[in-house]
C-alpha cells in the first residue's frame, strides 16, 4: 500500500472526475507522447497508473534517466540553473529518438551507433561532440550505478574509433573572431564620443577582457583603484513553472580560475570616474533607472556599434578575444596573460583565443621586412 501510495503520488498528471462520472488521466503512450485514460471508478484508473508507473520504473527509458540524473545534479547543486537548462537544450535535440528507448534494452553498440550517427545526423563538430559525450556519459554512468545496464559506458566511448575528419570544421575569418587593427581604434573612438552606462561598459570590457556576465556582475566594493576583483557572473535560465526568463547574479564566476583582479590601464581609469559620475549610489557598477544592466543588453549594443560604425559585426565575447590577442601578440608572460583571462592555462587562450588582428596592408609590409624576401 506505501509503494501504490508513492507511484500516485509520483504521478505528473492530473487525475479528474469529469461530468459523465468516469475518472480521467494521462499516461505515457511509451512513444514520448501521453494518452488519455478513461475508467469508470477511481480506484480503476489508480490501478492503470499504478501498473504503468510500476512498469516504468522497473525498466526506465533514456529520457526518464536523464531527468533523474540532471534533477539530481541541480538539487545537489553541481551544475547551475543555466547549465540544467543547456543540457535540457542539448537532449532535446540529440535524443528525441533515442530518449525513448528503455535502458535495460540497450546495448554497447546501440549506444555507438547512436554516437556515430549523431556525428553525421547533426553535422558535430568536435565541440558539439563533447556536449553530446557529457549526456551519454551521465545517462550511463547513473543507470550502471542502478543495474539497470552491466556494460561501463567510459570504456564503451574510450573505444570509439573517430576521425577527426568526421567532424564539421567551421572555417572563420580572423575578422570575424576579433576586432582588426584598423576596427579596434574606429571602435573605441565611436564609444568615447557617446559615452553613457552601457558604453562606458563596453570600454571597460575592451581594456579589461571581462566577460559580459561578470562586467554586469561588478560591485562598486570590488573596485580598488585601477583594479577590478572579479568574483561573480549573471546567470540567465528559465523559470521550470513560469517559463520566464530569469537573470540572477551567481556569487561565483563561470569557473573556479575566473575569481581573479583584472586591471585597468592607466590611461583608461577615466572610465571608472566617468561610470561613478553616472551611477553614484547603485549596488551594481553598471545600473541605469535604478535597475541592472543585463548582459543581453550590452550584447545588443555592441552590435548596433558595429553596424553604426560600418565594422563587420561580432559579440561581446570576440572583444574578450581581442583584448587576449593583443597581450599575446605584445609578447605579454603566458603566466600573466591566463590570470588575466581567469584560464588555467595558456593552451586554452592559444587555441581559442590568439588571433591575428593584422590586416593585408599590415602583413604585406611584415612580409616585406624579411630579408630572405627581398630582391638584391
Amino acid at each position: 500500500m506505501s509503494k501504490r501510495k508513492e507511484l500516485l503520488e509520483k504521478h505528473p498528471c492530473k487525475i479528474w472526475e469529469g461530468k459523465n462520472g468516469c475518472w480521467y488521466t494521462y499516461l505515457p503512450d511509451g512513444k514520448g507522447g501521453r494518452i488519455l485514460k478513461k475508467r469508470k471508478l477511481k480506484t480503476d484508473l489508480e490501478n492503470d497508473i499504478v501498473k504503468c508507473l510500476s512498469q516504468q520504473a522497473d525498466n526506465p527509458t533514456v529520457a526518464d534517466i536523464f531527468h533523474e540524473w540532471i534533477d539530481s545534479r541541480l538539487e545537489t547543486k553541481e551544475i547551475s540553473k543555466a547549465s540544467f537548462d543547456r543540457y535540457s537544450v542539448d537532449f532535446r535535440r540529440f535524443f528525441s529518438v533515442f530518449g525513448e528507448r528503455e535502458i535495460k534494452g540497450i546495448t554497447e553498440l546501440d549506444v555507438e551507433e547512436f554516437m556515430l550517427k549523431s556525428i553525421s545526423d547533426f553535422s558535430l563538430t568536435a565541440k558539439s561532440f563533447g556536449n553530446l559525450r557529457i549526456l551519454v556519459y551521465g545517462i550511463f554512468k547513473r543507470a550502471k550505478k542502478k543495474k539497470l545496464i552491466s556494460f561501463s559506458i567510459t570504456e564503451v566511448v574510450n573505444d570509439l574509433e573517430i576521425s577527426r575528419n568526421a567532424f564539421t570544421k567551421v572555417k572563420k575569418d580572423e575578422c570575424s573572431e576579433v576586432f582588426m587593427q584598423d576596427e579596434l581604434p574606429v571602435v573605441l573612438d565611436y564609444l568615447k564620443d557617446n559615452l553613457d552606462i552601457v558604453n562606458l561598459g563596453l570600454l571597460l570590457m575592451f581594456v579589461t577582457g571581462v566577460r559580459v556576465g561578470e562586467l554586469v556582475a561588478i560591485k562598486p566594493e570590488d573596485v580598488e583603484g585601477n583594479v577590478i576583483h572579479i568574483c561573480r557572473t549573471e546567470s540567465h535560465y528559465k523559470d521550470k513553472e513560469t517559463g520566464k526568463d530569469v537573470y540572477a547574479i551567481k556569487d561565483t564566476p563561470k569557473t573556479a580560475a575566473g575569481i581573479r583582479n583584472v586591471i585597468v590601464p592607466t590611461d583608461y581609469i577615466w572610465i571608472l570616474h566617468k561610470i561613478k559620475q553616472m551611477n553614484p549610489s547603485g549596488e551594481f557598477l553598471f545600473m541605469r533607472d535604478g535597475s541592472r544592466i543585463r548582459a543581453y543588453t550590452v550584447r545588443l549594443r555592441l552590435h548596433r556599434v558595429c553596424k553604426e560604425t560600418e565594422v563587420h559585426d561580432k559579440s561581446t565575447h570576440k572583444a574578450r578575444k581581442t583584448y587576449a590577442s593583443i597581450l599575446l601578440s605584445a609578447g605579454v608572460d603566458t603566466s600573466i596573460v591566463i590570470s588575466l583571462m581567469g584560464h588555467t592555462d595558456i593552451s586554452c587562450t592559444e587555441q581559442y583565443y590568439h588571433r591575428n588582428r593584422k590586416d593585408i596592408a599590415a602583413k604585406t609590409v611584415l612580409l616585406n621586412s624579411i630579408p630572405e624576401f627581398q630582391s638584391h
